[in-house]
């Protein structure tokens, strides 16, 4: 039976429309008033101090001004460098106070999100030695003798293991690994106290505390395989992996502060893409805050990659940051290679897996953008990843006949599904087109490349799986 983490929302989906229904808007509309409607009902249930994130016009004031304001009103804020939000730890009546500040936009709930993988109820199973073929990575890598090489590929997830795991080993494979402090007392500064130091903790061996999720994308992106004699390489063993830790338990503002570190260290790690195997529910709203923050690193030349999310087979089921026509939003299917070519399936006589979240008919913004393997993905374990290790043991083991897992590797490689695995299959690939075209693609080229070369997928249509299965070796041959 398929596994999934699913973690609590703090409050509902900030939107004003159609929450639940079969029909939603494709596109909701920010409400009128400076506070969310989630926010609101909050802190109308509690006089405890609650850390909500500030949206503010930078036409109108600035970040540190506003952090000072929200400080003079007694509360804590933390200003974020390269984003518009300002993060603070307030009461309901300086929440209230804060929404009536010269230049706020929109103050909301930060929401709690959650990873997009972990095992499934699906029965073919996929190494990378099958899913990069299936995508013609390998084929891409020694035709045009690509591999990532000098392109920086930010993983904004649970950390990575660069210690133990030696795939993704830091700091030569990744290049940078941090976490963001997830303390909110710990993270805001007030007025007439001394203030914290760095949001950020870098140069960490090993960032991933006890969740695993975000050391295994990485190995899917970037992993050399030197843990496994080359067997389970990455789609992209050439590139620079930056780890951005987030911490267990993922929420907005935190989302929000590892976009800003990628914008603040865009050129000194030459990022060119960032994966996000994560996400939420509900309607796409271009004023949340992550869409925001994913349209400005957009913007400044970064493609921002997000998982389609895990909530199918119904349909009008993505993860709403998925969805944003700047982003590329990837569903999960199966790995058929020639080797595998024997009747392998996720669904009697499909490709697709039965949990890939499904868009909306006909509809022009609701649908993936294109398709990777997401199915059973054996790729790198970390020492401390304590909750999909456990999550996956199943596969690991009970199945290692049909995963093909060999014993001597176990220690270090583990089973997962999910969008979060297709996610990262497609980060790859980006890496290879940036390093064939010199990094000169702009994200909206990088979209259209894939979009043009996608391979169509058989009794599937544009709602379920986009384009079409990404195809590695088409998308890089027209890159340059």
């Amino acid at each position: 039976m398929r596994l999934r983490t699913r973690l609590s929302v703090v409050a509902a989906v900030i939107t004003a429309v159609g929450l639940g229904s079969a029909c939603r808007d494709p596109i909701s509309h920010a409400t009128p008033d400076a506070m969310s409607p989630g926010l609101a009902s909050l802190i109308g249930a509690t006089t405890d101090p609650v850390f909500v994130v500030v949206q503010f016009d930078e036409a109108a004031t600035t970040a540190d001004a506003l952090a000072g304001s929200i400080k003079a009103l007694g509360a804590g804020a933390r200003a974020l460098r390269q984003l518009p939000f300002v993060g603070a730890l307030a009461t309901p009546t300086q929440v209230n106070a804060i929404a009536a500040l010269p230049g706020v936009l929109r103050v909301s709930e930060n929401r709690q999100l959650r990873w997009l993988g972990s095992g499934s109820r699906a029965s073919v199973l996929a190494l990378l030695d099958q899913s990069v073929p299936t995508i013609k990575a390998d084929q891409a890598r020694t035709r045009f003798g690509v591999s990532g090489r000098g392109i920086g590929v930010a993983i904004l997830d649970s950390g990575i293991d660069g210690l133990y795991q030696h795939d993704v080993q830091y700091p030569s494979r990744t290049v940078q690994n941090l976490k963001i402090i997830a303390n909110g007392p710990d993270l805001v500064c007030f007025e007439n106290l001394p203030c914290p130091g760095s949001i950020y903790v870098e140069n960490l061996a090993n960032s991933e505390t006890s969740v695993g999720h975000g050391t295994h994308v990485s190995g899917i992106a970037g992993g050399n395989g030197v843990m496994s004699n080359g067997l389970y390489t990455g789609v992209a063993p050439g590139s620079n992996l930056i780890g951005i830790g987030t911490g267990d338990v993922l929420f907005i503002f935190w989302a929000l502060a590892g976009f800003d570190y990628i914008l603040q260290n865009q050129d000194r790690y030459n990022i060119k893409v960032v994966n996000n195997s994560w996400g939420t529910s509900g309607t796409f709203d271009p004023a949340d805050p992550i869409n925001v923050a994913s349209k400005r690193v957009h913007d400044r030349g970064i493609t921002v990659v997000f998982a389609a999310g895990n909530d199918g087979p119904g349909e009008n089921t993505l993860n709403p940051y998925s969805v944003a026509p700047w982003v590329i939003g990837v569903a999960a299917s199966c790995s058929i290679t020639d080797s595998l070519a024997r009747a392998t399936h996720c669904l009697p006589g499909g490709m697709l897996g039965d949990f890939s979240s499904r868009g909306i008919p006909g509809d022009p913004v609701y649908h993936p953008t294109v398709t990777a393997p997401g199915v059973h993905i054996v790729s790198t374990r970390a020492s401390t990843g304590t909750v999909l290790n456990t999550s996956d043991a199943p596969h690991d083991f009970d199945l290692t006949s049909s995963c093909d897992l060999r014993t001597e590797f176990a220690p270090f490689y583990t089973c997962a599904s999910g969008t979060s695995m297709a996610t990262p299959h497609v980060v790859g690939v980006v890496a290879l087109m940036q390093e064939r075209a010199g990094g000169g693609l702009t994200p909206d080229r990088v979209r259209s490349l894939l979009i043009q070369t996608a391979d169509p997928l058989a009794g599937y249509v544009e709602f379920e799986v986009g384009a079409g299965l990404v195809n590695a070796l088409e998308a890089v041959r027209r890159s340059r």
